[in-house]
């Protein structure tokens, strides 16, 4: 029974193969008998080529045999026992066979090989020669169409090397069966199911088989609350300000009905009182009355408006010195 052959050759924009199949391997029918290619027979074949100083010619047409004119298309570097991919060959090509190859005027080779009468099991490898006519059926030929990948096959072969190819990529061994190709390619099929931290959804209120709908629209809900307790700390923080601010002028209104502050010191009184009001507080709880009891003393007139030594005593105990006073007293 032949065994199936996978062309693992790829066709370089129009350069030649360096490599090529030269001996399929099992048992095969050909027009000229029946021969097997098995493991101890390729072994064999390798173990005479490596023997042997000379290189192998590749020929065209079987014209060494002939006794003919025989100009080399190539020459096999080296043997490869692929196993159940057949004995293949590392080849240095000729100028004149790329060209032949290239254009597409050869497509096969063909290989001349002994084999032994009492079982058809091939033992030695003669040479090899292009031609368009192999009497075996199935050979991996130079050159097919190309796949996807770049990679060519033909017949039976495209198949088995299509479905090895999709039995890897699942991450499949070769031997597998259809049933597990199908079973793995319907986990392909499953929606991915986003795991999150266990501690970030015990923060969300979230069970952990939570769906990234459940997660995403708690973050969403929970982002958007932010974002209206910013706007209500914005407006307390407003309103606090303008308490803060109305407050500050009271207590400053009071200290100069007290008599506790002047009407040269309301500036100064109000920066302190918007920035300490506690601190503000104590202040004109201890400082002692600087204005006369129903005297009234007008803003920049009369003799608080100078620094004489009413005002510098004033000044003192109210722990103002020239320069500040100065500066909330320009007419002093």
């Amino acid at each position: 029974m032949k065994n199936t052959l996978i062309c693992i050759c790829k066709d370089f924009n129009g350069e030649v193969p360096a490599e090529i199949q030269v001996i399929p391997y099992g048992l095969h029918e050909t027009p000229k008998g029946s021969f097997e290619l098995d493991e101890n027979g390729a072994a064999a074949i390798v173990a005479v080529f490596e023997s042997q100083k000379n290189d192998m010619v590749i020929d065209y047409e079987h014209q060494t045999l002939a006794g003919l004119e025989a100009p080399a298309a190539g020459w096999i570097k080296r043997l490869i026992n692929r196993g159940a991919d057949g004995l293949w060959a590392v080849v240095e090509w000729t100028e004149k066979a790329k060209q032949y190859i290239a254009n597409r005027e050869y497509k096969y080779v063909s290989p001349v090989f002994l084999k032994r009468i009492s079982d058809s099991r091939v033992l030695r490898l003669i040479n090899v020669a292009l031609t368009n006519q192999p009497n075996i059926d199935g050979m991996v030929p130079l050159f097919n169409k190309l796949d996807a990948n770049g990679y060519f096959f033909e017949g039976k072969n495209a198949k088995e090397a299509t479905m090895k190819e999709l039995w890897k990529l699942l991450g499949l061994s070769e031997d597998a069966t259809e049933e597990a190709a199908i079973t793995a390619v319907n986990k392909l099929k499953v929606p991915v199911q986003i795991v999150a931290n266990k501690g970030v959804l015990e923060a969300l209120g979230l069970a952990e088989t939570a769906t990234e709908s459940e997660i995403v629209g708690t973050i969403m809900a929970m982002k958007q609350s932010h974002t209206k307790i910013d706007d209500v700390v914005k407006e307390l923080g407003t309103l606090k300000a303008g308490l803060a601010a109305k407050d500050a002028e009271g207590a400053v209104e009071a200290a100069m009905k007290e008599g506790k502050i002047t009407p040269a010191q309301k500036d100064w009184a109000l920066d302190y009182a918007k920035r300490d009001l506690a601190g503000f507080n104590v202040f004109i709880a201890k400082a002692p009355v600087v204005v006369i009891e129903g005297k009234v003393i007008e803003d920049g007139k009369g003799p608080a408006a100078g620094i004489d030594d009413t005002q510098a005593q004033i000044n003192k105990l109210c722990g103002l010195d020239e320069e500040t006073f100065k500066k909330y007293n320009p007419e002093g």
